[in-house]
């Protein structure tokens, strides 16, 4: 048996991180123009099936809220900063946030934010987690 340690996707369809710039997987309805991310097969605006295209989102944002965490949950490791990330297409997503410390004050709302995919956390076998995550541009 081995022990080498291995990279894990948080979530498999979440975000595209091959060759080329990184990108989060939404969907937009052909019927209505609702965009969602995740991906989803259904529309949660107008509720037609069928309708919902595959679509990259946009790697910027602005913080649309944001707090620092004090207690961890399992995996990670406190202080960390934690956002709402409004992305222009117009979903709200929430997403662990890098590059700044975890302090109150070190974000504004409105500073904007871009994607990244990295490490989010280890596993209880020490494997990495990645995901996506948004750091301030400076």
């Amino acid at each position: 048996m081995s022990d080498e340690k291995k990279q894990i996707l948080v979530r498999e369809g979440w975000f595209y991180a091959g060759e080329g710039e990184s990108y989060l997987i939404g969907s937009r309805c052909g019927s209505c123009g609702y965009v969602s991310f995740p991906k989803r097969l259904i529309c949660p605006a107008c509720l037609r099936e069928n309708t919902m295209e595959e679509i990259p989102l946009s790697r910027k944002g602005q913080i649309y809220s944001y707090t620092v965490q004090h207690i961890a949950l399992p995996g990670f490791q406190a202080p960390y900063v934690v956002a709402r990330v409004e992305l222009p297409e117009g979903p709200k997503i929430y997403s662990l946030i890098t590059g700044c410390k975890p302090v109150e004050g070190a974000l504004e709302i409105g500073d904007e934010v871009e994607l990244v995919i990295g490490k989010i956390k280890e596993d209880e076998k020490g494997n990495e987690v990645i995901g996506y995550l948004f750091r301030p541009v400076a």
